[in-house]
C-alpha cells in the first residue's frame, strides 16, 4: 500500500514527553534534508512549569554518557541551566557490604548528569523552568512544531487507510477534533488513552509493565552536598520484590528509585528506607514526611505488540523500550527510528513494520533476554554474603588487577546502562576472568558451607525476641475508623448503612468519605442512563431506612421498545415500572443522608493510600486520615483505581465504553409531550456497538451506546441510523454537530481480590453486578450496605469479607451464561438473526418475557436460559431463522 508524506501533510504527535519531542526534531530534520514542508503539532497535557507532581514526567532523571552523547551528535545540546547536578561516580551497596565504582577508563570524565522531569518538588526555590522536559518540548517549537497544551482523548483511525485520522482533544475544557496524515502514538503508559488504543482493531497490545517508585527526599543542599557530594548510590537490598534501589542526588533533594519484578508500592519503599544502610544516608532522626513526593509510574518490561499501523506508530515507554533500562534513550532510538521509517519507506502498517518494528526488535530483543540473565546472575550473587565479599574484597585490595577492572568495568556498565547487555554478559562469562577468580570463589565456598553447616548444627537461640502477633481484624468496635473513598450510590450507601448499625448498637464509629465531585452543584456529569429499576424503593426505604427521592423523579418508566435489523417489539413491565432521573441529583441526594446520618464528607481527591498490618492511611490534596479499614468505592476511576493496584493486589475489572449525550428538544417539543415514557432499546448491526438507548426524561432524551472499541465516530453513526431518527424529534437533525459527547466505562466481569485485609472494593470498583444489564445503582447500593454488615458483624479481614463476596455468588456464577446471551445477541445484530426471533416474540409470550427480562435485569440470565429454553421453542425460533433467511435471499435473487 502506498501511503507517503508529501509536502504540507500534518503529523500530530500524541504526547509531549522525551519520544514526542525527539520525534519532531528527527521529522523536521528529515524533512528539511529531503525538501519537504511538514506541519508538525504536538499536543501534550502536562504543564511542565507546575511544581511538584502535577508538572512532572514521573521517570527516573539520569541522563547516561550514551544518551549525552547521542543527542550531541543529533544536535540537541543539553544547556547547563538545565543539568540538574554532574555525576562522577558510584556507590554500590548490598545488604551489608559496599563498595566505590570508578570509570572503566580513568581518564576520561564521566559525563553523566541528573536533570528535573518537572519543575521540581513542592520544595523546590527555583523560580525559572529547570526541566528536561520542558527543555525538550520548547527545542521542538523552535525547530518549526507547534505545541498544544491539551490531552488526547481519542485516535479515530479511518476504515478506507486513503483517508486522514481524526483526534479528538480537550483544550482549556474545549473539545476540538484535527486530521492527521500520520499519528505518532508517545503517550507512554500511565494514560487513559493507551486503554482505547487497546481495543482498535490492529491487534496492539501494550507491554507488559511494573509498577516502580520514586520518592524526593527534600534534604537541603548542604546535606546532600556532604553526605552524597556527586555520587549515585545504588543498592540490592534483598528486600522483596525490590530488585534494586538508587538514591540520586539532584539540587536541594536526592530522587528515590525502586525497582523490582513485581509492583511496588509505598510499602516497599518504607522497608527500604528503614534498612540500617539506607538509615547511614539519611539525617539523624529523619521520617517520611506526610506531604513527601512520590509516584508509582508504570515501567515496561517488554516491548509491545504491533505498536503500528497505517497512518499511526507507537513509539517510547507504550511502544518499544528497553528493559531495566533508561526510558529517555528508548525513547530516542524508538523516535529516531519511526521518523526514519515515515520519511524514507512510508506510512503504511507494511512501511512501519519494516522501517521501524523490525528494527527496534533486533535492536531490543537482546536486551530483553541478556537483561534478563544479567538480573538473575546479579541477583544470586548480590544474596550470597561471602560471593559478595570476595568481589569486594577484590575490587578494594586488588584495585590495579586485570580482574577488579574487569569487575569495576561489568558493575560500572550494569549501573549506569552505557553498554549493552550481551557485551556485559560476555565479560562475565569471559573465561579469563573466572580463572583468575576461582581460588577466591573457592574459598568464599568453602567458608559459605561451612557457615551453613554450624548453623544446622548449633542453631543460635533467639532470646529476649518479642514475638508481634498480628493486630485483631474482628468486628468494627468503640472509636474506630472507617475511611470511604467515592462518594455515589456505593459509597454513600455504605456510610449511611455503618452509621446505622452503630447507633442501633450505641457503638461511637467514625465514617470519612472523600468526594471530589460536586454533585450538589449540578455541574458534574455522571455518564449513566440514570433510570431506576425494581426493587430499588425497597433497597432505599427498607435497608437504608431513608425515604425515596420522588421529588427526583422526572418520568416513569413502564417498559421498553427493542429495535434490531429494522424491526420492532413492545416490552411492557406487567406493572412493575422504573424510574427516569438526573443520576447527578440522585448521587447528591444519598450523599446529603450520608452526611445527615453522621457521615464526615471530605471534598478532596484521594491520592495515596497506605495498608499496614495495624492501619490504613488515606492522603488526599486537604488532609490525610488514619482509619481501621478503607473502603474503595472509586468506580473505574483511573487515578485511585491505580493506586489500590499499587498497595494491594486489586486488580480493576474488565469493562465496556460507553458514550453518552443528551437532546434538549426546542419549541413543541420541549417537553417531551409526544413521549410514552418507553425507553428505546437498539440492538445495531454497527460495528463495534453493542447496544444503544434512548431514554425520555422530564425536558429532554439521554441518548447513550456501549462496546468494547466504541469512539465519538460510532455515536455519530448511531444517531444517523434510520431507525434512531425515527424515534426522536424532527428538528433533532439539526442539532447532531452541536450534541455534546460525554465518555465512561461499566464492568463486565468481576475485579480480582477485590478485598483483603483493612479493604474492600465496591460497586463498579468491585465489578459485582450483572453484566448488561441496568441494574448498576441497584449492585452498588446492595453492595455498600453488604460490605457495612460484614464489617460491623464479622470484621476487616480478608476472611471476613469472604462472607462479603458470598453474597453475591449469584451474581459471580451467572457470567457464563451472560457472556453466552452477550455473543448471541452480538453476533445475531450483525448477521441480522435477531429479526425473525423479535418478529416470533410477538405472539410467543415465553419468548416476549424472557426478552423484557433480559432487558430490565429483572432476573438471572442463567433463569432467563433455563426457564425458556424447550426442544419446541429452538425448533420454532431455528424454523423462523431459516423461513427468514429463505425469503431474503429469494428476493435478492428475484427481484
Amino acid at each position: 500500500m502506498n501511503l507517503t508524506l508529501k509536502d504540507n501533510s500534518t503529523i500530530v504527535v500524541a504526547g509531549g514527553g522525551p519520544a514526542g519531542s525527539f520525534f519532531a526534531h528527527f521529522a523536521l530534520g528529515l524533512a528539511k534534508k529531503r525538501g519537504q514542508k511538514i506541519n508538525i503539532i504536538i499536543l501534550g497535557g502536562r504543564n511542565y512549569f507546575q511544581k511538584a507532581a502535577i508538572g512532572c514526567n514521573r521517570c527516573l532523571a539520569v541522563l547516561s554518557e550514551n544518551l549525552v552523547e547521542k543527542m550531541e551528535l543529533a544536535g540537541v545540546a543539553l544547556p547547563e541551566t538545565r543539568v540538574g547536578q554532574k555525576i562522577n561516580g558510584y556507590y554500590f551497596q548490598t545488604k551489608e557490604r559496599g563498595v566505590a565504582l570508578h570509570h572503566p577508563e580513568p581518564a576520561r570524565k564521566p559525563e553523566i548528569v541528573t536533570v528535573l522531569r518537572g519543575n521540581g518538588t513542592h520544595c523546590s526555590e527555583l523560580t525559572d523552568n529547570a526541566g528536561y522536559d520542558d527543555f525538550l518540548l520548547r527545542y521542538a517549537a523552535s525547530q518549526g512544531g507547534t505545541v498544544i497544551s491539551a490531552a488526547v482523548e481519542e485516535i479515530e483511525l479511518p476504515e478506507n487507510p486513503q483517508d486522514r485520522v481524526n483526534i479528538v482533544y480537550v483544550e482549556s475544557g474545549v473539545r476540538k477534533k484535527i486530521a492527521a496524515d500520520l499519528v505518532v502514538g508517545a503517550f507512554g503508559l500511565d494514560t487513559a488513552l493507551i486503554k482505547r488504543i487497546i481495543g482498535k482493531d490492529f491487534g496492539y497490545r501494550e507491554p507488559p509493565s511494573v509498577r516502580s517508585c520514586n520518592a524526593a527526599l527534600c534534604l537541603g543542599h548542604s546535606y546532600i552536598q556532604e553526605r552524597f557530594r556527586n555520587t549515585i548510590h545504588v543498592f540490592a537490598p534483598g528486600i522483596k520484590p525490590i530488585a534494586s534501589g538508587v538514591f540520586i542526588p539532584n539540587g536541594n533533594y536526592v530522587t528515590v528509585s525502586l525497582i523490582g519484578k513485581e509492583d511496588i508500592t509505598k510499602t516497599h519503599l518504607l522497608a527500604f528506607l528503614n534498612h540500617p544502610r539506607v538509615r547511614d544516608l539519611l539525617p539523624r532522626g529523619w521520617t517520611l514526611p506526610e506531604d513527601i513526593c512520590i509516584c508509582f509510574p508504570r515501567m515496561p518490561v517488554n516491548h509491545a505488540e504491533r505498536p503500528y499501523t497505517n497512518r499511526l506508530v507507537i513509539i517510547g515507554d507504550a511502544g518499544m523500550s528497553g528493559v531495566y533500562r533508561s526510558g529517555i534513550e528508548s525513547a530516542f532510538d524508538t523516535a529516531r527510528l519511526a521518523a526514519s521509517a515515515a520519511f524514507e519507506h512510508g506510512i503504511s502498517s507494511e512501511d512501519f513494520r519494516k522501517g521501524y518494528y523490525n528494527p527496534a526488535l533486533k535492536l531490543l530483543a537482546q536486551a530483553y533476554f541478556y537483561g534478563n540473565l544479567i538480573s538473575r546472575i546479579h541477583n544470586y550473587t548480590t544474596s550470597g554474603m561471602q560471593l559478595v565479599n570476595v568481589q569486594f574484597d577484590h575490587l578494594e585490595k586488588r584495585r590495579n588487577d586485570w580482574s577488579a577492572l574487569q569487575i569495576n568495568g561489568i558493575l560500572w556498565d550494569i549501573v549506569t546502562g552505557n553498554t549493552c547487555y550481551k557485551d556485559i554478559f560476555m565479560r562475565m562469562i569471559n573465561p579469563r576472568l573466572h580463572v583468575a577468580m576461582l581460588p577466591y570463589v573457592l574459598a568464599a565456598l568453602v567458608k559459605q558451607g561451612y557457615c551453613f553447616v554450624e548453623s544446622y548444627l548449633h542453631p543460635k537461640r533467639e532470646q529476649g525476641l518479642r514475638v508481634h502477633k498480628k493486630p485483631a481484624l474482628g468486628p468494627l468496635e468503640n472509636g474506630q475508623t472507617v475511611v470511604i473513598v467515592g462518594g455515589g450510590p456505593a459509597g454513600a450507601s455504605c456510610a449511611i448503612a455503618l452509621k446505622n448499625i452503630a447507633r442501633k448498637r450505641n457503638v461511637n464509629l467514625d465514617v470519612v468519605l472523600y468526594e471530589l465531585k460536586d454533585f450538589e452543584g449540578g455541574v458534574e456529569h455522571n455518564e449513566c442512563a440514570g433510570v431506576l429499576s425494581p426493587p430499588i424503593v425497597h433497597i432505599i426505604e427498607e435497608k437504608l431506612g431513608v425515604p425515596f427521592p420522588w421529588h427526583l423523579v422526572k418520568r416513569e418508566v413502564p417498559g421498553y421498545h427493542l429495535h434490531t435489523g429494522g424491526c420492532t417489539i413492545k416490552l411492557d413491565g406487567e406493572g412493575e415500572v422504573s424510574y427516569a432521573l438526573r443520576r447527578v441529583q440522585f448521587d447528591a441526594y444519598l450523599l446529603q443522608k450520608a452526611r445527615e446520618s453522621g457521615a464526615t464528607i471530605i471534598r478532596s481527591k484521594v491520592k495515596d493510600v497506605e495498608i499496614n498490618d495495624d492501619m490504613v492511611t488515606v492522603y488526599s490534596g486537604t488532609k490525610h486520615t488514619r482509619a481501621d479499614v478503607v473502603v474503595g468505592a472509586f468506580g473505574l476511576e483511573d487515578g485511585t483505581q491505580n493506586t489500590f493496584e499499587r498497595e494491594t493486589p486489586y486488580k480493576p475489572p474488565r469493562f465496556l465504553l460507553t458514550i453518552l449525550t443528551k437532546f434538549h428538544p426546542q419549541g413543541r417539543h420541549h417537553n417531551l409531550e409526544g413521549s410514552d415514557g418507553y425507553i428505546h432499546a437498539f440492538l445495531p448491526s454497527l460495528k463495534g456497538i453493542e447496544f444503544g438507548a434512548i431514554t425520555p426524561k422530564d425536558d429532554h432524551y439521554t441518548i447513550n451506546i456501549a462496546g468494547e472499541k466504541i469512539s465519538a465516530r460510532s455515536m455519530d453513526e448511531f444517531l444517523r441510523l434510520p431507525e434512531v431518527l425515527a424515534v426522536l424529534p424532527k428538528n433533532f437533525k439539526d442539532s447532531l454537530d452541536s450534541l455534546d459527547y460525554h465518555r465512561g466505562c461499566f464492568p463486565v466481569k468481576p475485579a480480582k481480590n477485590l478485598c483483603g485485609d483493612r479493604y474492600v472494593t465496591i460497586g463498579d470498583a468491585a465489578g459485582l453486578i450483572r453484566p448488561f444489564k441496568g441494574k448498576g445503582i441497584n449492585a452498588a447500593c446492595l453492595m455498600g450496605i453488604k460490605a457495612a454488615e460484614v464489617m460491623m458483624d464479622t470484621g476487616i479481614s480478608k476472611k471476613a469479607f469472604q462472607t462479603y463476596l458470598n453474597c453475591f455468588q449469584e451474581v459471580i456464577q451467572d457470567l457464563p451464561y451472560a457472556n453466552a446471551v452477550r455473543k448471541s445477541v452480538v453476533w445475531g445484530a450483525n448477521y441480522g438473526f435477531l429479526t425473525p426471533v423479535i418478529r416470533m416474540a410477538n405472539t410467543h409470550a415465553a419468548l416476549k418475557k424472557a426478552l423484557f427480562d433480559s432487558v430490565s435485569g429483572k432476573r438471572s440470565y442463567r433463569d432467563i436460559i433455563l426457564g425458556t429454553t424447550s426442544v419446541s421453542l429452538l425448533l420454532k425460533v431455528s424454523a423462523a431463522i431459516t423461513s427468514w433467511f429463505v425469503g431474503r435471499f429469494w428476493k435478492r435473487h428475484n427481484g
